[in-house]
């Protein structure tokens, strides 16, 4: 039987362990806050931890966390993930994180064990479809051991060579190229409803046609529809990527103008208190609608 830990079971970290567990692997799980381990209470292959510690004794570990504080706060101290994780042992990072904490974090492992990075592109449903897209960096012997876990829940996986931190850092690239789609549909919706076209049928027409992808055609729906609640991705960790974009673009001396304007966005939208909605719920800055 395979054996994983999983540590922060929120909307990403929940679908994956579905998945693993329906897959038939023991899966020992932490979360910050118990309340969202209940469902877990009493399920077959399922077991919860008291600390990361303890959900890294399992020598394959996952962390899905919110932020670098939070990747700091389970990976390192007397209960952290490093402290738990035996010789030889795998950290599978699937957090949307700054390279730079990857870096540090990887120094700390080695060599005791590894940490590799692998973000994912896909929503808490396609985590327990087993239909996550990962991008995937870190040393051989680390990325082939989180293989077997990583095919189990994506349908596919791309290696970004031996660097952890280079999987976040197209992760962040990755995440502004769909704010951007969800900026640019909210502006073309505007646009033709404000001058008596249906933005609904442009969309049906469009999404099938020349932008026939996965985030045209459902983020397309949840802008028209504003199904924000309950968030596959909260905008407050949305704008919190886009920080990361326009860093990392500062980093390269590269022009991100538009990450500037997405910034605005996202700011504007948390200040209105829609932080714990979508993150298409930007979309009501750009179009806004009684």
């Amino acid at each position: 039987m395979m054996k994983a830990g999983i540590v922060g079971i929120g909307g990403m970290g929940g679908g994956m362990a579905d998945r693993l567990l329906e897959q038939g692997w023991q899966v020992t799980l932490w979360n910050r806050s118990p309340k969202a381990l209940a469902r877990f209470e009493g399920v077959q292959n399922a077991q919860i931890a008291a600390h990361p510690a303890e959900a890294a004794q399992a020598g394959l570990v996952v962390s899905f966390v919110a932020n670098d504080a939070a990747l700091e706060s389970v990976t390192t101290g007397a209960e952290g993930i490093l402290a738990g994780l035996p010789e030889g042992g795998t950290h599978i990072s699937m957090s949307s994180v700054s390279p730079d904490i990857i870096t540090a974090l990887a120094a700390k492992h080695w060599p005791q064990a590894e940490l590799v990075s692998a973000p994912v592109f896909g929503r808490p449903e396609a985590a327990a479809a087993g239909k996550l897209w990962i991008a995937l960096s870190g040393g051989e012997a680390g990325c082939r051991a989180a293989r077997p876990l990583l095919e189990a829940v994506s349908q596919s996986i791309n290696v970004f060579g031996d660097e952890p931190e280079t999987a976040l850092k197209v992760k962040i690239a990755g995440n502004f190229v769909i704010a951007s789609a969800i900026e640019a549909m909210s502006e073309a919706f505007a646009m033709l409803a404000g001058t008596g076209a249906d933005p609904r049928e442009f969309h049906e027409m469009m999404s099938a046609s020349i932008f026939g992808s996965v985030i045209h055609q459902n983020y397309g729906r949840i802008i028209l529809d504003r199904a924000f609640q309950p968030p596959g991705f909260r905008l407050a960790l949305g704008g919190k990527d886009i920080g990361l974009a326009r860093d990392l673009a500062a980093q390269a001396g590269a022009d991100a103008r538009f990450a500037d304007i997405l910034w605005e966005r996202f700011s504007k939208a948390q200040e209105q208190g829609w932080g714990d909605d979508d993150w298409n719920a930007i979309s009501r800055v750009t179009w806004p609608r009684n």
